[in-house]
């Protein structure tokens, strides 16, 4: 037991944490069997991977890897039957009716105690919701409503259509789609479509929250609405009564420093609102959004979006793809889609083995795209990704003709061949000498800040040839040499910042992107500026900005919600197992007008044939459904 549980640490399976949460489970309730302690570990490790908990039956079956990803064939693990026998004879396991370090489901998947009531207690809560249905309301007037505010539609069925309409109809939906497929837009309407309910019945206007997982997505959905709220035919008081401003869901909570792990705003406080839009939803970790739907009041709606493509939370959870069940072909029940059809006329897809309402009739999926034009090789090859294409993918990239021969060669898509031994530098340094050396030329804030929107390095890791850091320094280096910038200091004239962590106090967020320079203003002294609301610029003294880093090139996970004219992504030169569908499907819409891959072939075809695999009891808690998928 003992050898086993140092061998994993050894290897870098485990962490330290993992190990001694173990043998503090040892010390505990002696003697236990080395297949409950191995379990705990694991328990502990799938937390920290994201996952809500550790599937006996999945890990049994792939086996364990190391951290470089590669098979442990010197560490055996038991039959996952023999394996949950042993842990439900635990004093330290039980189903989750008494308190117990440990839970093991039905499903023999395994859990740390606080992350299976947090998946218990969001289940129930979501279920709650979706049993909330609410009457419609005059037929006559939504009608027309719709018509006013979804004009010279000619599709059926119009999606974004039947997304305001189960808006209206339930107190929770989720809306999901890609980019540029009209969620905000859509979201927008939706709000309208409510604020003239609450006017038509002779109400106040409803009190609307709009939320973000982080400070950036929560400008970014403030500043869209906005946005989509001028061009709506409604009066101008339904206007002013739409949310102007946008919160981290943190803030809304009211963050406690004293206890991170709880908030002000809970089940026995509720939020102030009637209506709850949540954006980014994928990026929201189990634990949050558990806390968040506790605290929304139960008559309220609860609105989410998102892409299910997306990376998931780097905390523990994916509740979008748990949400959606996107393996499951769509289907409502006969009920819900003859309600809708009685409003929009619109054919809707029916499952009959659905006779009652459930999550499915709670889901719209947008599929048109209005940001990717069309003959978009960025669009033809995110689709490709995310339908595990590798050979088509790469076909798009190499410009060669596809099956489909009406696909022409894509102008938009590169793809640059990387080889074992070859430098960043020897890849990317034309194109950081033509992207930056525009941008380091400059020294006006505002012209500095609209140039980093032009192109952005994207990576897959922090560290490495490849990563974040090294590719920081290269660029650095490279305007260095050119005479365009001086980086001998912590702060110097033209360096890029992202901030890390939230500052309420001055207003700066995480993925807020700034820049170092002097103006006529500042009499020649170095200052950050920031793009503020409705295009105002900040300045900051340098020493009182928050945790920052330097944003030449950036993370994937990091660049999530943000938009550049022009990418490059760049992938390791080794599988790792950071590299899956999702992070390329990322890293690739990131782009609005071109984007180049850097990527060997084999990395490639990895990536796009590997699926973010996490465990999770919650999809099957919402659909009601016994099959593991």
């Amino acid at each position: 037991m003992i050898d086993a549980l140092d061998l994993l640490r050894t290897r870098g399976v485990l962490s330290p944490i993992d190990y001694h949460f173990a043998r503090m489970l040892e010390r505990i309730a002696p003697p236990q069997r080395w297949e409950v302690l191995v379990g705990a570990a694991l328990a502990s490790r799938a937390v920290s991977q994201g996952q809500v908990c550790v599937d006996l039956q999945q890990i049994t079956r792939e086996g364990l890897r190391d951290p470089e990803h590669h098979p442990m064939a010197d560490v055996s693990l038991p039959a996952y039957t023999a394996w949950a026998q042993a842990l439900r004879q635990s004093r330290l396991v039980s189903s989750g009716e008494i308190l117990t370090p440990l839970v093991l489901d039905a499903a023999h998947r395994l859990y740390l105690h606080q992350y299976f009531r947090y998946q218990q207690r969001l289940a129930f809560n979501l279920q709650a919701r979706v049993g909330r249905v609410v009457p419609l309301p005059d037929m006559a007037w939504l009608r027309d409503a719709l018509a006013r505010l979804f004009p010279q539609r000619d599709r059926d069925p119009d999606w974004q259509q039947l997304a305001a309409v189960m808006a209206v109809a339930r107190r929770f939906c989720v809306i999901t789609g890609g980019p540029g497929t009209g969620k905000t837009t859509t979201v927008a309407t939706i709000l309208t479509l409510l604020q003239e309910q609450a006017q038509l019945t002779q109400q106040p206007f409803l009190h609307i929250l709009l939320l973000a997982p982080t400070g950036k997505a929560a400008a970014r959905l403030a500043e869209s609405i906005q946005q989509q709220t001028v061009g709506l035919d409604t009066a101008d008081g339904i206007k002013q009564a739409l949310p102007e401003t946008a919160s981290t869901i943190h803030r809304a909570l009211g963050y406690l420093p004293q206890s991170p792990t709880t908030f002000r705003h809970h089940a026995a406080n509720p939020l102030a609102a009637d209506v709850v839009v949540v954006d980014e939803t994928s990026m929201v970790d189990v634990a949050l959004m558990t806390k968040l739907v506790e605290a929304v009041p139960a008559e309220a709606r609860l609105i989410f979006l998102g892409d299910t493509d997306q990376l998931a939370s780097i905390e523990a959870g994916a509740l979008l793809g748990d949400l959606c069940h996107t393996e499951r072909p769509p289907g409502y029940s006969p009920a819900f889609a003859h309600r809708l059809t009685q409003v929009t006329g619109a054919t809707l897809p029916v499952d009959r083995t659905r006779q009652s309402s459930g999550i499915w009739d709670c889901i719209i999926h947008l599929t048109q795209s209005y940001r990717f034009r069309e003959g978009s090789g960025i669009g033809a090859l995110a689709r490709a990704i995310n339908a595990g294409q590798a050979d088509t993918s790469l076909a798009y990239l190499r410009g060669e003709q596809t099956a489909h021969p009406m696909e022409p060669p894509y102008d938009d898509i590169a793809l640059v061949t990387l080889h074992h031994s070859q430098e960043p530098a020897a890849v990317l340094g034309q194109a950081i000498d033509t992207a930056f050396g525009d941008y380091a030329r400059v020294r006006e804030p505002e012209v500095m800040l609209e140039q980093l929107k032009r192109f952005r390095i994207l990576c897959a890791h922090r560290q490495g040839r490849y990563g974040v850091e090294q590719l920081n320094m290269l660029v650095e280096a490279r305007l260095q040499a050119a005479g365009l910038l001086d980086p001998r200091t912590v702060w110097y004239a033209g360096r890029p910042i992202l901030i890390t962590h939230n500052d309420y106090q001055l207003h700066l967020f995480n993925g807020d992107v700034g820049v170092i320079t002097s103006t006529p203003a500042t009499q020649g002294q170095l200052r950050a500026f920031f793009m503020g609301p409705g295009g105002s610029l900040r300045s900051l003294v340098p020493t009182r900005l928050p945790p920052h880093e330097t944003v030449f090139a950036m993370t994937v996970h990091k660049s999530q919600g943000s938009e550049f004219d022009r990418v490059a992504l760049l992938l390791p030169a080794d599988i790792a197992p950071l590299l899956t569908r999702e992070l390329l499907y990322t890293g690739v819409t990131r782009a609005r007008t071109h984007v180049t891959l850097y990527s060997t072939e084999a990395v490639l075809r990895e990536a796009v044939c590997r699926r973010v695999q996490r465990a999770s009891g919650l999809r099957d808690a919402l659909w009601e459904d016994g099959t593991r998928q």
